[in-house]
């Protein structure tokens, strides 16, 4: 038995039967094959909101770039999110770098929000592989590093006096459009079972008091850090 596996055993008679079922639920919806980029957004709020939103569009990874700003969870406003999905900070000499040639390492293509000239919209991106849809700081947009390094371009029509919307409702609009064509192609697989095992360790770690008290109970503590 792996000792995953061996921690979830003890960690499961923890949680309820409902809580479970809800994991398994979730874990049956969720998608590695969209995530998010945050390029140094530095209103807690907005990415607070951002994450409810990815995991209420069952995402399941979300990538921080901390160039001038640290991301600082705003609980009240993300209800959680934050706990329920996996988050990839970069935060090096060039971490827009660092975050593009790792997702690309990984088979994204990597999308920038912006009405460049001939950019796509959330219904014409090509979802032919894995995407990274990048959101930029909320008063300059994405960065000039950053825009040169990306493979597309995404727009989201705008019909008022208002040049764009806000980060958070900007996202929102993109994986409310990107996971229904999703759905509907069929393409993407979701998590693997190592994948899911993984995250019902994690889910259940975090759910449960005390949990690191009951694993050393049984001589076990967590095998990777969350």
């Amino acid at each position: 038995m792996s000792t995953i596996k061996s921690c979830i055993d003890n960690l499961y008679p923890f949680l309820t039967d409902e809580r479970k079922d809800r994991f398994e639920e979730v874990l049956s919806q969720r998608t590695k094959y969209i995530t998010v980029v945050l390029e140094d957004i530095f209103k807690g709020m907005n990415a607070s909101a951002v994450m409810r939103s990815a995991d209420g569009f069952g995402l399941q990874d979300l990538h921080i770039i901390e160039k001038e700003h640290k991301w600082i969870g705003t609980k009240s406003v993300s209800k959680g999110a934050s706990s329920w999905l996996t988050l990839h900070k970069y935060n090096g000499d060039n971490p827009s770098s660092q975050c593009v040639s790792t997702l690309k390492a990984q088979g994204y293509r990597v999308v920038s929000t912006s009405p460049h000239e001939g950019s796509y919209t959330p219904d014409t991106l090509p979802l032919d592989q894995p995407v990274a849809i990048v959101m930029g700081t909320e008063l300059t947009g994405v960065s000039d590093n950053m825009m040169s390094q990306v493979d597309d371009y995404v727009h989201i029509k705008m019909s008022g006096f208002s040049e764009s919307f806000n980060v958070s409702v900007a996202t929102a609009i993109i994986l409310n459009r990107l996971r229904n064509r999703l759905d509907d192609m069929g393409v993407d697989e979701g998590l693997s079972e190592e994948e899911m095992e993984r995250l019902r360790l994690v889910w259940a770690y975090k759910s449960v008091k005390d949990a690191d008290a009951i694993l050393k109970h049984y001589g076990m503590e967590m095998p990777f850090e969350i």
